[in-house]
């Protein structure tokens, strides 16, 4: 049974849009965020008509600090009560170690880092004062298994997963559950184009299961994560990747 409103960033993109569904579909009330505001309207457009009032878009950078907190203040002033929160927003930024680009690092670490730390800070302490919340964080398989020239976002989702083991413990005795999922492959539209054919096919021969995962897999991981079931799990970090990294 919900508590309250379920929040999404990242939520045009190919992850966030399953998780949106899949809580939409679950009976959740679903409040939407992403920067690029430009595509809602079509976005929009592939929510079921039934389930169109049980969602709002909201524009926002999850690297603006004000803008966050703005958005923290609006839906508490609407009477919107965050209680499960999924900071899926987050962008790759690649390179070679002795010539990276300072500003490739700092966008990739102030989306997907900061912009955890800010949305989690904005939302946790009315979780806290509810006695109840559930936070997923969206960390990746690069965290541990990194590919080549990928040391920025290898370090912001590792940096990510400890975010989450202490948020985990600082929030546990307030009924709030911090977990994160680092996904392997996960293929959907918006990746077409991003490398040659050839190039997918030698990633999706390195996974064991066979196959890319799909985001409706994350989708349900994120809803099992935030049900009354998953009560009892919090600082883990749950892989999602078909067989490609086993941890110890």
């Amino acid at each position: 049974m919900a508590h309250g409103h379920a929040l999404v960033t990242g939520a045009l993109g190919g992850l966030g849009s399953g998780m949106v569904r899949r809580l939409l579909a679950d009976g959740y009330a679903v409040v939407a965020c992403d920067r690029r505001a430009e595509r809602a309207d079509e976005w929009f457009e592939h929510i079921p008509t039934e389930q169109r009032e049980r969602v709002a878009f909201y524009p926002l950078d999850v690297t603006k600090e004000d803008q966050v907190n703005e958005l923290a203040r609006m839906l508490k002033d609407q009477g919107v009560h965050i209680a499960y929160l999924a900071n899926n927003a987050g962008v790759n930024g690649a390179g070679a170690v002795w010539e990276l680009e300072s500003r490739v690092w700092e966008i990739v670490l102030r989306v997907n880092l900061h912009g955890t730390f800010y949305m989690t800070r904005a939302f946790s302490a009315a979780m806290k004062e509810q006695g109840f919340g559930r936070i997923v964080n969206l960390a990746s398989l690069y965290a541990y298994h990194p590919g080549e020239a990928e040391a920025p976002y290898a370090a912001a989702k590792a940096g990510i997963t400890g975010y989450t083991r202490s948020t985990a413990r600082d929030l546990a005795p307030h009924g709030v559950t911090v977990n994160v999922l680092a996904p392997g492959l996960i293929w959907h539209e918006g990746l077409k184009g991003v490398f040659p054919d050839e190039t997918w096919e030698k990633m999706r021969k390195n996974i064991p299961v066979g196959r890319t995962g799909r985001p409706e897999e994350i989708a349900a991981t994120v809803a099992f994560l935030f049900s009354d079931e998953a009560a009892f799990i919090t600082g883990q970090t749950i892989h999602v990747n078909g067989g490609e990294y086993l941890p110890g």
